[in-house]
């Protein structure tokens, strides 16, 4: 994978994180991203997963994808997706098949990340990954503390459940979560 990482790089990751604070203030995993086009963020997202509602698909990255406004869509192999994290295997799939041009990531994502499959794909989104660039990690001193916290914050939402995978950590059991949040919203 190249290692172009520039001061411009670093500085749109940085503000990514400010994303995923804001994230993790919400009560959601501390993951944030932003889309960049001619020098200007066009889009930004965080994980949303848990709260106001559960979502399990809405992913920082996802959340960037769908506010990039339609007007720019033609022009997203000029785009840059910059996250704080390596996205997962879904991220990976949806970033590929809107055709983003590079992608910028601070920390690697030992538990799902989506790298470990390439040259693995179907055909179809291997041809697509040939067209996009993928930079990463470009920040891990200050985004592998978010990758950290990531974890600590799915064990400590629920640690009395069995843990075998990070998918389990990160999906809680429905009742506890809706339980919580009713109790929450009085």
């Amino acid at each position: 994978m190249p290692s172009r990482i520039t001061n411009k790089d670093k500085s749109y990751l940085r503000r990514a994180i400010e994303l995923a604070e804001d994230a993790r203030r919400a009560g959601n995993l501390p993951i944030g991203a932003l889309i960049v086009l001619d020098g200007k963020i066009i889009a930004r997202g965080k994980n949303s997963i848990w709260r106001p509602v559960y979502r399990p698909g809405q992913h920082a990255e996802i959340e960037t994808l769908a506010a990039v406004p339609i007007e720019l869509w033609d022009r997203a192999s000029e785009m840059t997706l910059y996250t704080t994290l390596e996205p997962c295997l879904m991220c990976l799939g949806t970033v590929l098949v809107h055709r983003i041009g590079r992608v910028v990531f601070g920390s690697i994502d030992i538990h799902g990340g989506a790298t470990s499959v390439f040259g693995k794909m179907p055909g179809a989104f291997e041809d697509l990954l040939h067209n996009s660039e993928w930079i990463g990690p470009a920040l891990p001193d200050e985004c592998d503390q978010l990758s950290k916290r990531v974890i600590a914050m799915a064990l400590s939402h629920n640690p009395k459940k069995k843990v075998s995978t990070l998918w389990d950590l990160i999906n809680p059991d429905f009742m506890d979560l809706n339980t919580n949040q009713k109790q929450e919203d009085k």
